[in-house]
């Protein structure tokens, strides 16, 4: 099983869409062959250390895949390719980690 964790900052203000955008886009990932989660997830307080301090900015993607084929099928999909200039405008940064289940 692999696990893509995207990091993103919203531009400031831009937010309500993005977050539009995500609503639209995330029925379609999920219907993908392959596809086990797509979950977008923003910071929470909590009294653990150590913690980051929260950014309201800040949205993690958290996608769950059943091999790097549906991963790379899901990427060259119609609408993640028309998806992806939107998203581009929106955010300030993206950070992207490819990880595998080890048990």
């Amino acid at each position: 099983m692999l696990h893509v964790i995207v990091t993103m900052r919203i531009r400031e203000g831009r937010m309500p869409e993005f977050l539009a955008a995500c609503e639209a886009l995330r029925p379609l990932v999920l219907a993908e062959p392959g596809c086990h989660a797509y979950d977008y997830t923003r910071d929470q307080a909590s009294p653990f250390d150590p913690q980051q301090p929260v950014d309201p900015d800040r949205i993690t993607l958290l996608e769950r895949w059943a091999s790097l084929d549906a991963l790379k099928a899901h990427l060259a999909s119609p609408h993640m390719r028309a998806a992806g200039p939107r998203m581009q405008e929106l955010r300030a940064s993206v950070e992207l980690r490819l990880t595998e289940s080890i048990f």
